[in-house]
């Protein structure tokens, strides 16, 4: 563990990508697991949930390996303004994600599968994205950069880079490139916010349900009606960006924010 610490803390940019790298490959490992799940069509969020509690599993283990678990805010719920906050901002981005993409605000559940298995299904995927990009991108980047003038909000962009390009592997699976993209920039700001709720917190919980939620929303929403077009996504990451500086201003306005732990 102490040489991923170091390589970690000197090389933060390819500790950053290998990370991303790690998660894209666990991603699709679960997507082949779901699909080869018995029991169609519940048997592809099952087997999807079941490879990614495996792979939490996997990374809560790295973290509490690396002494990472309490500084990278797993070990405590997070402060209540935070949470009131996020509460109030998962309200306009679920209005605008519905807006945007299908023009309406009905969230209709696939009869076809338990709207609890579901739920688990995202809860669990954002779980799993937030450990990664949150839980371990981020914490390194703030151990390395955290001290500096401004390094919080370097912080926040560079692992939100990475975040955003993560959604690239979406042409894999069919989407076009334009759109891929489209989405890639709405993840970016959504990963602004994110960070800066983690940060703010210094708890990684009001961000998995902020992030779960959402996602949660948006499934239902769609499977409600509408289509989601390269339009949809431009317009989307616009009205994404009111959050982005949100957050932005909620890390500012908080005391110490940041919490620099020396675990290298």
């Amino acid at each position: 563990m102490k040489r991923i610490n170091d390589f970690a803390a000197e090389h933060p940019w390819l500790f950053s990508l290998a990370v991303t790298v790690v998660f894209i490959l666990m991603v699709l490992v679960s997507a082949i697991v779901g699909r080869i799940w018995p029991g169609a069509p519940d048997g592809q969020y099952a087997g999807g949930t079941f490879a990614r509690l495996v792979f939490i599993g996997l990374l809560l283990l790295l973290l509490r390996g690396l002494e990472w678990l309490e500084p990278a805010g797993f070990t405590r719920p997070g402060r209540w303004q935070v949470w009131l906050f996020s509460l109030l901002a998962l309200t306009y981005a679920i209005v605008v994600s519905a807006y945007a993409l299908t023009g309406n605000l009905n969230f209709r559940p696939d009869d076809s599968v338990p709207l609890s298995l579901i739920a688990l299904f995202i809860t669990v995927a954002a779980f799993l994205e937030e450990i990664a990009f949150r839980g371990l991108i981020l914490h390194d980047l703030v151990r390395v950069w955290g001290d500096s003038d401004g390094g919080s909000i370097r912080c926040v962009l560079v692992s939100s880079l990475f975040f955003a390009a993560m959604h690239l592997v979406n042409v894999l699976g069919g989407q076009p490139l334009a759109q891929a993209l489209g989405q890639a920039g709405v993840a970016f700001f959504l990963g602004v916010f994110l960070a800066c709720l983690v940060l703010a917190a210094r708890s990684i919980y009001p961000a998995v349900f902020f992030h779960g939620t959402l996602n949660l929303a948006g499934f239902l929403n769609l499977a409600g009606g509408g289509e989601q077009e390269l339009q949809s996504w431009l317009m989307l990451g616009l009205l994404m960006i009111p959050l982005a500086a949100a957050g932005i201003f909620l890390l500012r306005s908080l005391p110490s924010p940041v919490a620099v732990p020396d675990t290298a």
